[in-house]
C-alpha cells in the first residue's frame, strides 16, 4: 500500500462528472441534503441533551429514584409467589366448583322465570312439609285440649295426686328428659 495519496488532476474530475450515473447520484444527494441536514442537527441535539443529563447528577439521581419507587410497587415477595403457585395448582378444582355454581345460578335464574317449574317445586315441598305440618298441628291440638281441661278443673292438687302422677310412665319419661337437659345445660355453662 502506498503512503502517498493518489493525485488526481482536475480533468479527471470533469471526466467523472460527465458520467450520467455520477450526475444522477449527485442530483439525488443534493435533493436529500435538507433531510440529511435535519437528521444531523437532531442527532446533535439528542447528543447534547444526553451529555447534559449525564453531567447533571441531581437529575440522574431524581430519575433513578422515581424509577425505583415505581418499580418497588411491583416487587413480589416469595410468599406472594408461593401463594400464586398454590392458587394455580388448585385452579382446576376451583374451575370445577365455579362451573357447578354457574350451573346452579343458571338453574335458579331459569326457575325464577318459569312459573310452571315454581309450581312443581312448591308442590314437591308441600309433600315433604305435610307430615311435619300434621305433627305440629297434632301437638298444638293436644296442648289446647290440655289447657281447656286445666281451666275447667278448680280443685287443688294434693300430695297424693302428685304421688300418683309420679308413677305415670309419661311423667317419668318427661322428668328423666328434664333432668338430663338440666345436667347438659349445667355442663355447657361451666365451660
Amino acid at each position: 500500500m502506498n503512503d502517498r495519496k493518489e493525485q488526481r488532476s482536475p480533468d479527471m474530475f470533469v471526466e467523472d462528472l460527465s458520467d450520467p450515473e455520477v450526475q444522477e447520484a449527485i442530483t439525488i444527494l443534493i435533493r436529500k441534503l435538507p433531510k440529511i441536514k435535519d437528521t444531523v442537527l437532531a442527532a446533535e441535539e439528542g447528543l447534547e441533551l444526553a451529555t447534559s443529563i449525564l453531567r447533571d447528577q441531581e437529575s440522574l439521581r431524581y430519575l433513578f429514584e422515581r424509577v425505583d419507587s415505581q418499580l418497588s410497587r411491583f416487587f413480589v415477595e416469595k410468599e406472594s409467589l408461593d401463594a400464586l403457585f398454590t392458587l394455580l395448582d388448585k385452579m382446576p378444582k376451583l374451575v370445577q366448583y365455579l362451573s357447578v355454581l354457574e350451573q346452579a345460578a343458571d338453574f335458579l335464574e331459569s326457575l325464577g322465570k318459569d312459573k310452571e317449574s315454581q309450581q312443581y317445586l312448591l308442590n314437591g315441598m308441600k309433600a315433604y312439609i305435610a307430615p311435619v305440618s300434621a305433627q305440629v298441628e297434632h301437638g298444638v291440638a293436644v296442648f289446647q285440649e290440655a289447657k281447656k281441661r286445666a281451666e275447667r278443673k278448680s280443685e287443688p292438687v294434693s300430695v297424693f295426686t302428685l304421688y300418683k302422677l309420679m308413677k305415670d310412665p309419661t311423667v317419668q319419661k318427661s322428668l328423666r328428659f328434664t333432668q338430663s337437659l338440666l345436667e347438659v345445660l349445667a355442663e355447657k355453662s361451666s365451660k
